[in-house]
């Protein structure tokens, strides 16, 4: 397409275009269909003598105002919000999981490591100790990113497109992760044979973790809770 003067058509079409994907309401399919139509109402109306920046506004105006667009297809996709919203939250749930898993396992990897090297095992414990206080601060700032800086934070969330297929890796991937998980323990275990307190040490150190973390999820999601529920009810 061709520009007028500092008018970029394509431009101005491209951001109409992602204004209009941004809506949850509105599908990918929706919005190429109403871009297309965009399109086609602006070479009509250049036809008809307009230059592209008269086309292009008068187009849009035709085709009515974003938000419009958004509660038409409210009701037209209302089937498939409800599936989006069921995976988000299903894949929130998995999410947990990935990353309860994952920080098992990565930290028996560590520990495992650690013991090939030669280093002590007690001294080891306490880089494992130091690694899952790490989660916990990370998690932590997560939690207050959202809770401060709530606009930048969610608008990245809500832009993550779940499909069913998204959700079908994740359940893999934490099944994948608890099953490493459970094969790592005999392999400490093995590694530890010498000095059983270690092992006893490190397992008392996970049974700590196992109340912990899921502790500081809960009370970050009741903090997030209360602060949304406090400006729902202004």
């Amino acid at each position: 397409m061709e520009k007028d003067g500092e008018f970029d058509l394509d431009t101005q079409v491209t951001v109409w275009y992602k204004n209009l994907n941004s809506l949850t309401e509105v599908t990918e399919a929706d919005a190429e269909e109403l871009r297309t139509h965009l399109l086609d109402l602006i070479d009509e109306l250049k036809a008809c003598g307009l230059d592209n920046e008269e086309a292009f506004w008068v187009a849009s105006n035709r085709m009515g105002k974003t938000s419009d667009l958004g509660s038409i297809y409210t009701d037209i996709n209302k089937p498939i919000i409800q599936l989006r919203r069921s995976l988000v939250i299903l894949a929130g749930v998995l999410a947990y999981y990935l990353l309860y898993y994952f920080i098992h396992c990565s930290s028996k990897l560590i520990y495992i490591s650690l013991l090939y090297f030669q280093m002590n095992g007690y001294v080891a414990i306490s880089w494992i100790s130091k690694y899952l206080i790490a989660i916990h601060l990370m998690v932590m700032v997560f939690v207050a990113s959202i809770y401060f800086f709530e606009q930048k934070t969610i608008s990245f969330i809500e832009n993550i497109k779940l499909k069913p297929t998204h959700t079908f890796y994740l359940l893999l991937s934490a099944v994948v992760l608890s099953v490493l998980n459970t094969c790592l323990y005999p392999i400490i275990k093995n590694m530890t044979l010498s000095d059983r307190t270690i092992f006893s040490h490190l397992h008392h150190i996970y049974i700590y973790f196992d109340f912990i973390f899921p502790f500081t999820i809960c009370a970050g999601f009741t903090i997030l809770y209360s602060k949304y529920n406090r400006i729902a009810r202004i």
